[in-house]
């Protein structure tokens, strides 16, 4: 929690502000040569109906989301926090990175992403 904290902090007293968001820059992005000149060669080709889709994997996140017995929250002025003592649990969640292009010959119609930012942001001396 401190982490996400200080984090957030640095954040807000930064001096960078955001050129092009994620979806500005994927936007632009209209051409085949355009994408294999940002991205390079793609993990994946696939072929379906004339629509050529690139792929291009960037990972797994995995991130562990903690819960809680719902007990905990049902304490009673009766009963101490201590008699809910139960151990914390928590699962597992997978967060697949990628970003998908569907193409006809030359030209993007559309693109697709999960778990990925490509913003631009200004530079602190930029104007």
């Amino acid at each position: 929690m401190k982490k996400l904290l200080l984090f957030l902090f640095v954040i807000g007293c930064s001096n960078t502000k955001v050129l092009y968001t994620h979806s500005d820059n994927m936007s632009r992005l209209i051409t085949k040569q355009l994408v294999l000149d940002r991205f390079g060669e793609p993990t994946a080709i696939s072929t379906k109906d004339n629509i050529d889709e690139y792929y291009y994997d960037f990972g797994v996140f995995n991130t562990r989301v903690n819960y809680y017995h719902p007990n905990i929250s049902l304490v009673s002025p009766n009963q101490s926090f201590s008699e809910y003592n139960m151990p914390m649990s928590y699962a597992e969640r997978s967060l697949y990175k990628y970003i998908k292009f569907k193409m006809i010959k030359d030209s993007v119609i559309s693109w697709e992403s999960s778990g990925v930012n490509f913003a631009t942001k200004m530079k602190k001396n930029q104007k």
